[in-house]
């Protein structure tokens, strides 16, 4: 008969801390996420001739819908 496969701490920590790992990257490509979309909104509002204009481009690229404190940040 063979015994029963038991986990070691090390192991358990392992996988937590694997998990840790994987939210973490993904807040970090989030947050590099929204610093490409700020960038993106900066540069369309440097060289749009007026504010329609400014709104077509981010509309075009999907960022007409940034919330305001994004915007802020750029």
């Amino acid at each position: 008969m063979q015994p029963e496969f038991q986990p070691s701490p090390s192991s358990r920590f392992g996988k937590r801390h694997a998990a840790q790992d994987f939210e973490q990257a993904r807040l970090n490509a989030e947050n590099t996420g929204i610093l490409h979309q700020r960038q993106a909104a900066k540069r369309v509002a440097e060289h749009s001739l007026d504010v329609g204009d400014c709104r077509e481009l981010l509309s075009m690229l999907g960022l007409a819908n940034l919330p305001a404190s994004t915007a802020l940040h750029a």
